[in-house]
């Protein structure tokens, strides 16, 4: 006879009442359970039975036999993992973080038998980017945790001050926006243990940091120690990173290594990485200047893994592979405890990561993933992927799809070697609807052959009922759009710019872009007219999550345009599409005032500042 959900409802469940992760799975089941109990069930109650190795996997088998359900884990995380997949298969999805998110479709049944899973990556990371995540991380947790994710990143944008002396955050947005600073270390010295005991409880791997390595030197040092500091253009400076060749630099950091690991221990990887910019970064004096930037950071990783290990044995520390440390390093071994962190943030994300159609992904990044799988190879289980699928950073407040691209760059990183596969969710403001990008990215981390079609017909089903199959075939058409959005082609990227702001060179390759961007625009513009008109709340929230992704568009469209017009000389073309530009990002900065909470505001407002900025900069060029 099938299983169904209300048969749960009054299960007596047999495990190790010992072991945290089993008594959370436990109360997990109950809790899911007991929402099918006005569901009426012509079978009685079954009786469960969770079974837990002791492997560092996190696969599962379900035995589901008459009146007896068997979930046996390769580990305990694997028996949790187990539930949740039980759980789903009887109706449950998980597709945004709070109680609005936990949706139950009646009426879905199990047959008996035997069902196996494993996850394609053994370690699949959810990458909480920003204050405003952060205040939400027993949410997010939870959501990560409820669709198999088994590893959380408190990660930090911008980067937390050191030491705040005591200040409080502020409680507006225009405080906040004025500090421009993140404030993760406070939240960790207030909920850190907490945050530790929740992930272990659901058998979850926690791991810290962001772009910290330059303030472990205090640049106030560099009146009595210049040596410390990088050398460029024939004098040292003060700005960025460290000369690594410097024995006092080197001892000053990894003193305040050790005072950091002290301060926020209970992480089990760490992440201290080098300045966040393109160039010019590191240092070129007499003893580094025969080290590549990727030499540079990896001898200091090096460092600051060697005074973990002395602090949190078995804890690690990752290398960067971003920007100008994308290559692998060439002259150092990475210690025991070192991991490897690849993030290809100016990758084209119309094309997957080794698509031979797209040389600058498979030649410019992919290739480099591999070289740093080669350094690497002494410890497979330390090769990590940062990706950028949640990142609206980098998507400049819009919230592409992934339908095709997510799962061909599974595959890839898989074939690779990755064990670690994680998702940026780093954001300037709230996204108002069902989180499709986290979940899509969960599910294709846990197997990266999963359908697109059959996953989004699934997700819009539990999110949006009878409007499920029109929301469906509007996420595939904005799919399609956001492919041209995101194209670079042969745009040649400024140096310290984003990956969307673009470029004129080569200039037949903006002219290209314009077209792109045009047609993207009309095509987003005329989905969304066939969005149903419903009042539940997570359609009427997807709707409020697509006026600022298409205001942000439009924009686009209408800022290139202008650029393409007035470097051909089209005056008033250009005048009218920057006129045009102007007013949809006054849209974006009116949803931002409407809908952002004071926490986004250290990101949102400078961004929309640097927005400001690129179109005066297009508008300046019209009038010359």
């Amino acid at each position: 006879m099938p299983l169904s959900l209300a048969q749960l409802a009054s299960a007596g469940v047999r495990f190790d009442q010992t072991d945290p992760v089993l008594i959370h799975a436990a109360a997990e089941l109950r809790t899911h359970a007991a929402l099918s109990r006005s569901v009426s069930s012509g079978a009685g109650a079954v009786n469960i039975t969770f079974v837990a190795g002791n492997a560092r996997t996190d696969g599962f088998e379900l035995l589901v036999e008459p009146d007896q359900v068997t979930v046996t884990g390769q580990s305990a995380r694997g028996v949790l993992n187990g539930v949740y997949s039980l759980l789903e298969r009887l109706g449950l999805l998980w597709v945004r973080p709070g109680a609005d998110g936990v949706r139950f479709i009646p009426g879905r049944e199990l047959a008996e038998g035997r069902y196996t899973e494993a996850p394609d990556f053994p370690r699949r990371t959810f990458i909480l980017g920003n204050d405003a995540l952060h205040d939400e991380w027993r949410e997010w947790l939870e959501f990560a945790s409820r669709n198999r994710l088994n590893s959380v990143f408190f990660h930090d944008t911008p980067p937390s001050v050191p030491s705040r002396n005591g200040a409080a955050r502020p409680l507006t947005a225009e405080a906040i926006a004025a500090d421009g600073k993140g404030w993760m270390f406070e939240r960790w010295d207030s909920d850190g243990p907490e945050i530790a005991r929740e992930c272990a409880r659901r058998g979850m791997v926690l791991q810290f940091g962001g772009h910290h390595l330059p303030a472990l030197l205090e640049r106030g040092l560099f009146g009595a120690h210049p040596d410390w500091f990088p050398q460029r253009d024939g004098g040292r400076d003060a700005r960025y990173n460290l000369c690594v060749s410097s024995t006092g630099g080197i001892a000053e950091v990894r003193q305040r290594a050790g005072e950091f690991f002290a301060r926020f221990g209970g992480a089990d990887i760490y992440h201290l990485w080098a300045d966040d910019i393109v160039g010019g970064g590191w240092c070129a004096c007499a003893d580094c200047a025969s080290m590549t930037p990727s030499d540079q950071a990896l001898r200091a990783t090096n460092v600051l893994a060697e005074e973990l290990q002395g602090a949190i044995p078995g804890a690690a520390v990752a290398h960067l592979a971003y920007h100008d440390t994308i290559a692998p390093p060439r002259a150092y071994e990475p210690g025991p405890n070192v991991s490897a962190l690849y993030a290809p943030r100016n990758r084209n994300y119309a094309f997957a990561i080794n698509d031979p159609a797209c040389p600058r992904n498979t030649e410019g990044h992919f290739n480099e993933l591999l070289g740093l799988a080669e350094t690497f190879k002494a410890r497979p289980e330390s090769l990590a992927v940062f990706e950028y699928y949640s990142d609206a950073i980098l998507y400049k407040w819009m919230d592409p799809p992934n339908l095709a691209l997510l799962p061909a760059d599974a595959r890839a990183y898989r074939g690779a070697g990755v064990f670690d596969f994680g998702d940026l969710a780093v954001s300037p403001r709230p996204w108002a609807g069902p989180a499709w990008h986290a979940w899509w990215f969960a599910r294709c981390a846990w197997s990266a052959h999963a359908q697109p079609e059959t996953e989004l017909a699934r997700f819009c089903d539990a999110s949006f009922g009878g409007d499920g199959p029109r929301v469906a075939d509007l996420y595939a058409k904005l799919d399609q759009a956001y492919r041209k959005v995101l194209d670079l082609g042969e745009l040649e990227r400024i140096p310290r710019h984003d990956v969307l702001d673009f470029s004129d060179e080569p200039r037949q390759a903006l002219s290209a872009k314009a077209s792109q961007l045009a047609s993207a625009a009309a095509d987003m513009n005329a989905a969304v007219q066939g969005l149903p008109g419903s009042g539940a709340r997570l359609t009427a929230g997807l709707r409020t999550d697509l006026r600022v992704q298409l205001a942000m568009v439009n924009h686009l469209a209408e800022r290139i345009g202008a650029w393409d017009a007035a470097l051909d000389g089209r005056a008033s073309e250009a005048e009218a599409r920057i006129a045009q530009a102007r007013t949809y990002l006054q849209s974006v900065n009116d949803w931002d005032h409407e809908y952002g909470r004071p926490a986004f505001a250290n990101l949102s407002r400078g961004m929309l500042r640097s927005a400001s900025w690129h179109t005066e900069r297009i508008a300046r060029l019209i009038a010359n």
